[in-house]
């Protein structure tokens, strides 16, 4: 589980027997001035202190905890993009307010203001087990996503899904043949799902996904030059060293002869990429690896972060500032 979907502690205004059932009765919050708390829903809530520091992957596996302990869940798994940060998955500008539950049988239950019911079928294959919490399969919650979210934010979790599954850290390689059987899965429910709401942009995002993409950055960066048109690049490519060493740069275009890196926050802050560094030593690494890679192949390199991405207008801006569009 990334640090992304690390999630928050529930604290319970009404006590839970071991069998989840309520003791009945508010108790305070011991030693916990107002506003030291916040409220999720009736009779849960989280520490504000651990709350304003999580991410949306982390506040939606959060409201998914404290939803469930309410619920029946018998036939019900958690779904979309709630699924998705169960999973690890990056949930890219999307609300973190509300959990998607599919529910397969009719229910009385009425939707809230934190939870929405999808009352589709749910074979028991569709359905798995993380943190105990019922939620859709890996498969399953790709192709819910890919229909009814943005497209970047479908593509951001389709590639980032391929990514897990063929993805080598160890090794720095990419398994084609896992990543296309994962492909398979998905667009079989594509084909089944003919005519259902969002195929057609399904059909999109499938055809296009890559697990070589490391950052939602670098997903949205793809999906957008694609839209305006840009030559597509070569993800991850290899440069060699004469030392025996190498790097993968992110975006290559070797007839170009240029090369463009996405840096986002994470690189600065998350201790997966920095590995013990500090960022002023991980700012020195990226501009000595910059220098490598110019002296070996003569590129020129590009490097942009969310700062140029606030909207897909802007961004096609700053492409033409670099003259790539």
């Amino acid at each position: 589980m990334t640090n992304r979907s690390r999630r928050a502690r529930i604290v319970r205004r009404e006590p839970m027997r071991p069998d989840g059932s309520a003791i009945g009765g508010a108790v305070p919050f011991g030693g916990l001035p107002a506003g030291h708390h916040t409220r999720l829903r009736a009779g849960a809530y989280v520490l504000t202190s651990e709350w304003e520091h999580l991410f949306s992957e982390g506040k939606l596996r959060t409201r998914a905890v404290a939803v469930a302990e309410r619920c029946g869940f018998e036939h019900a798994a958690f779904c979309r993009t709630a699924a998705a940060a169960c999973h690890g998955l990056p949930v890219y500008r999307m609300r973190s307010d509300r959990v998607d539950m599919i529910v397969a049988s009719r229910t009385t239950r009425h939707d809230g203001s934190d939870v929405v019911r999808h009352q589709e079928p749910l074979p028991a294959q569709d359905v798995v087990v993380i943190d105990g919490l019922r939620v859709t399969s890996l498969d399953r919650t790709v192709y819910d996503v890919i229909r009814t979210a943005t497209p970047e934010a479908a593509i951001a979790v389709y590639d980032a899904a391929l990514r897990a599954v063929a993805w080598d850290d160890d090794t720095r390689t990419y398994d084609v043949a896992k990543a296309e059987a994962f492909r398979d899965l998905v667009d079989a429910r594509i084909s089944r799902g003919a005519g259902a709401r969002g195929i057609r942009q399904a059909r999109f995002i499938s055809e296009i996904a890559d697990g070589r993409a490391q950052l939602p950055g670098e997903s949205v960066t793809r999906l957008w030059m694609l839209q305006l048109g840009v030559p597509a690049p070569e993800l991850q490519y290899r440069i060699d060293f004469s030392d025996g060493g190498f790097v993968l740069l992110d975006f290559a275009w070797p007839k170009l002869g240029r090369w463009m890196e996405f840096d986002g926050e994470a690189k600065l802050t998350e201790p997966e990429f920095m590995g013990g560094r500090t960022v002023a030593e991980v700012l020195a690494d990226q501009a000595l690896r910059e220098e490598r890679v110019r002296q070996v192949t003569g590129w020129r390199c590009d490097r942009h972060g969310f700062e140029r991405m606030p909207s897909f207008e802007e961004f096609a801006v700053y492409l033409r500032t670099i003259r790539l569009r």
